[in-house]
Parts: C-alpha cells; structure tokens; sequence
C-alpha cells in the first residue's frame, strides 16, 4: 500500500499529465461500461470532451482489443471487464478515496466503508456505480443457507438491477424487510427482493403487508402463519441491506403531515430507517408504526449495510450510523467529503 502511495505522489510530481491521461482513459471505459452499447457523439456529450479526443481514445483502445464496434455503438470486449476492475482499485487509490474508507470507517465505528467516485446528487451514473458496487458485496459476501433482507427505495432498485450472479452458493433466501409503502412497484421492498433472488438463483419470499398499517388491521395480518414466517426470517438475517430516507420525503410517503410532526418535536429529524426519525446524535425522535425488525433487533443482527449516497444525504446517514445498528456503509464520494467536513467541525 505504502509502495502504491509513494509510486503516485511521484507521478503527481513528476509526470502530472500521465496522471491526466490515465483518469481519462478510465473514465472512458467506465461510461462505456455503464452505458454500453453507447455511440460516440454521445459518450463525448457524457464526459464532456471533445469529438476528436474521443475518436482518438476509442482508436488506441481499438488497437488493443478492449472495445467491440458495432452499429449500435461500442462495448467493452470481454477481456476488458476484469481489466477495468483493476483499473478502478488503482484509481480508487489515486483518488485517495481509500485513506477517505478508512477515516470514516473509524470515526464512525463501522466495520468497512466502501466508497464509489462521484456525487450522486449531480451525477447519474453515481447511482449505478453504488448499485455495482453493492451487488458485488452481495455476491463475495453471501455463504450457503444465508438469509439476505432488504428494504426497498430506489438506491435498493438500482443494488438490484446490478446484483451479479453468486455461483456456487446454494440455499440462499431473500425476504423483504419492511412492507409495501405505495410507492411505484419497482421500488417496493417485494419486489426489490424478488429481483435480487433472481439474480443470484435464490428463493425468496414476499410480504404483503402495507407498511404504516396498524391496530386490530395490523394484529389481524399478523396472525397470518406466512406473514409472521416471513418477519421471523427478517429478523434472523444474515445480512439486511437498507437505505436511508431524507425525513420529509419519507414522512410524505407514509402520509404523515411534516409540519404537524416537527411542531410537535423539540429537535428537527434529518434522518429516517426503518419508519424511525433520527436526530442528529442518532436518536429517535420520532416513531410511526412499520413491519420489519424493531431498532433492538437490529442491533443484535451480525451484518447490516446501510447504502446510501450525494451529499445531500450527508446528516442523514450520520443520524443513521450513530443509532448504532449500522455495521457497514456503502455510500459515494459526495456524501463521503459531506460527513468528513461534518465530523472535522466538531475537532
């Protein structure tokens, strides 16, 4: 690692162009792999360079065989998937995205923090690359029998699409961990566990439960043998996947007039989990009623990943992770840069 660091802070000395170059070059191929098959006036508009920078970059990656052209655009050649892998750790490092893991791993008290480059607020493709990532945790954490539980959203929608295919795993189950809020389909916790099963050739179960529900509506749903199987699963999980809410968004989804609520409270909520409102210490503040595994719990889980990103949800995944259930974060470099100025005003 040392060796690594000392090779870079030469070549930012010596040879800052070579450092230039290399970033382009990768970020070429990762708009192709985000995008494939993609045309090149259209990977020009995506990384904004020019036509004739672009047209020469396809041609060096041409002559050596990473790229496929056809009429629909270009792709990467199957040899050039592992090969940007690789090229994604080293700038990784050179980004300094590392060390960046690392700080917040321990002012945090998380096990890991994985980190994508980018800013999901002003960049799209931020949002597929935390899914990528995410899906790639999945697969090389896993083990036989596992039980995975997760929430929906659309962080979770996109961890979904981008789940690859766990081979040699066998028994694996994915349930949902919170009921349905009204939200479109592909975003609910079902449907989000449905999919990821599919990718990794798992079975799953559903709960057809509205999250919010609650009284006798809720005691009766919860008499049904299949409901209650279901949250028993959830709560013995061997990983639970979730998000993180921005609270007057997710107030608004579980119809909860926001201004009545923070009237009501001494302290402004300014992150959300699991139907929790967190302060900005970590503590809940306000409750509304869900189905899924209570905060002790969670707690008491081996393994959960809050996966979250942008800047903007900085506060929101810090009220989160200071709740004290959260084990590992996957979050992007906006938020990452967000926390670390919040965590260094307090030095």
């Amino acid at each position: 690692m040392s060796d690594l660091k000392d090779r870079i802070d030469l070549l930012q000395a010596f040879a800052p162009e070579l450092i230039v170059l290399f970033e382009r070059r990768y970020n070429i191929l990762r708009a192709i792999s985000l995008h494939q098959p993609i045309g090149r006036r259209l990977l020009s508009e995506q990384l904004s360079l020019g036509e004739r920078i672009v047209r020469s970059e396809l041609e060096f990656f041409k002559s050596r065989q990473l790229l496929v052209f056809e009429p629909a655009g270009v792709s990467l050649a199957p040899e050039c998937e592992p090969l940007l892998l690789r090229l994604g750790e080293f700038v990784h490092k050179l980004r300094g995205l590392a060390s960046l893991e690392n700080y917040l791993a321990e002012r945090l008290a998380l096990e890991r923090v994985y980190l994508v480059a980018g800013d999901l607020d002003s960049e799209a493709d931020s949002l597929r690359e935390l899914g990528k990532l995410t899906g790639r945790f999945i697969r090389d954490t896993i083990g036989d029998n596992w039980v995975i539980a997760v929430t929906g959203g659309s962080t979770m929608a996109e961890v979904a699409r981008n789940t690859p295919k766990a081979v040699g795993k066998s028994g694996v189950l994915v349930v949902p961990a919170r009921g349905g809020l009204g939200e479109e389909v592909e975003i609910q916790a079902n449907s989000i566990a449905a999919e990821i099963a599919h990718r990794l050739g798992a079975s799953y179960r559903l709960l057809f439960v509205p999250d919010g529900v609650k009284g006798e509506a809720l005691e009766g749903l919860l008499r049904d043998h299949r409901i209650q199987e279901v949250i028993a699963r959830t709560k013995e999980a061997n990983l639970l996947l979730h998000g993180i809410g921005a609270p007057q968004i997710m107030a608004a989804r579980r119809d909860v007039d926001w201004q009545n609520m923070i009237a009501s409270l001494e302290r402004k909520p300014v992150g959300e989990a699991f139907g929790n409102y967190f302060a900005e210490d970590g503590k809940v503040i306000f409750a509304t009623p869900t189905v899924g595994p209570s905060l002790e719990e969670l707690v008491r889980l081996k393994l959960v990943v809050a996966v979250a990103g942008g800047r903007s949800k900085s506060e929101a995944i810090m009220s989160v992770i200071r709740a004290g259930f959260v084990k590992t974060l996957i979050t992007d470099q906006g938020a990452a840069l967000g926390m670390r100025d919040m965590l260094e005003k307090k030095i």
